[in-house]
This record gives structure tokens, C-alpha cells and sequence, in this order.
């Protein structure tokens, strides 16, 4: 808030300042006018900048069990599909020590058929994995992206009448909608696929070490 405006003019509810803490793109700095001169390099230099939200705070919108649960098993789900790829490199290597084998001799097309059939299953598992991963967090992502929205309206409704002279408001709807779009895309899908290629990550270089030690 610029300190030139007097105090009665300034905000009563910190809520839309902690809603705004959390989303410091949705912030409306004030308008500069060409000719200001030094005095508005100054005053925006003298601007301090807000800290960005915390974890618990991105997660603290939305109550009920859809947020609760989507969260837990979509994560879950998220582990099991990263481990998907490590197994395929443990698989694989077992593959190519049965095609190396002799031929002749033991069941050959036997164990051909079981590597087929645990490549179909691990197909399987992957895509019903990705599937719920993807259901359950969008799902809550959701709730948090509704609660978000509807809080951000009701600390905007509490505002005084001098809080909407001194702001543009104009494009306030717009604003939440593409706010609350990148909040969704953020704690859901983002969320499970950035779980995922970690635990592959991790998976990966476990498995490295254990075949090479």
C-alpha cells in the first residue's frame, strides 16, 4: 500500500491481504503516470515485497473428506505410478537374460510368455495407476480451487467503499478466474506428476546402485 494514502482509506480485512500473500501476481500495483519522474523510481524501490505462501498455506482451502482423501491416495497413487519405471528396468534386465539363454533345453517359450504377460500386467497397473492419480487429486483440487475462489469474493464483499477507489477492480473477476485456473493446474495434475518423476528419479538411482554393487 502506498504510504501517501491516508490511513482512514486504507483496508480494514487482512484477509484479502493473506489471500493476496498467497497469490502476489493478483496483486494491483498502483498506476504510474509517464513524466513522474525520480519520485516514482523511489517509491517503487521503497516497496516492500510480500512473502510467497508456505505449503500449509496453498493447502489450508477446502475442507471435507474429497480434499482429505483425494489428496492421500491421489499422492499414494503418485508414488506407485514413479515406481512403475524403475520395475521396468529391473524387468528388462531379466528379459534380456532369458533371450540370452539357450534354447534348447527347459522352457524357453515358457518364460517368453511370462515376460509377455508381466510386461501386459505392468501396463495394466501403470495406466489404472495414472488414471486414479489424476481422478483423485483433480478432485481436490477442485474443492481447494472453489473454497479459494469463494474466500477471495468474501474478503473482496468486506472491503470499505474507499478500498474500491483506490484499486482497480475492473478486471477483479478475471483475475480470480486465471488465478484460480493456475491453482488448480498447480495442486492437481502438477502436483501428481511432480511426485511421480521424483519417486522414478529416486527409483532409478537405487536400482543403478543395486545392480551395479
Amino acid at each position: 500500500m502506498p504510504s501517501g494514502i491516508p490511513y482512514r482509506f486504507r483496508r480494514k480485512d487482512a484477509d484479502l491481504d493473506e489471500i493476496e500473500a498467497q497469490y502476489p501476481s493478483s496483486r494491483v500495483l498502483p498506476e504510474t503516470h509517464e513524466g513522474s519522474g525520480a519520485s516514482d523510481d523511489g517509491a517503487n524501490k521503497k516497496r516492500k515485497t510480500k512473502e510467497l505462501a508456505t505449503v500449509r498455506q496453498v493447502f489450508s482451502f477446502g475442507t471435507g473428506p474429497r480434499k482429505k482423501l483425494g489428496l492421500m491416495l491421489g499422492i499414494f497413487c503418485s508414488v506407485l505410478t514413479g515406481c512403475v519405471f524403475p520395475s521396468l528396468a529391473f524387468i528388462m534386465s531379466n528379459t534380456f537374460r532369458t533371450l540370452s539363454a539357450p534354447t534348447e533345453g527347459g522352457d524357453f517359450l515358457g518364460n517368453i510368455r511370462t515376460m509377455a504377460l508381466i510386461f501386459v500386467g505392468l501396463g495394466v497397473f501403470a495406466l489404472l495407476s495414472m488414471t486414479a492419480q489424476n481422478t483423485l487429486l483433480e478432485t481436490a483440487a477442485s474443492e481447494m480451487t472453489y473454497s479459494l475462489k469463494t474466500q477471495w469474493f468474501d474478503a473482496l464483499l468486506r472491503q470499505d467503499m474507499a478500498y474500491f477507489d483506490i484499486k482497480d477492480v475492473s478486471g477483479t473477476a478475471t483475475l480470480i478466474s486465471a488465478a484460480g485456473t493456475k491453482f488448480n493446474m498447480g495442486v492437481g495434475r502438477k502436483l501428481g506428476e511432480g511426485i511421480q518423476f521424483f519417486v522414478t528419479f529416486l527409483g532409478g538411482f537405487i536400482y543403478a546402485f543395486y545392480a551395479s554393487w
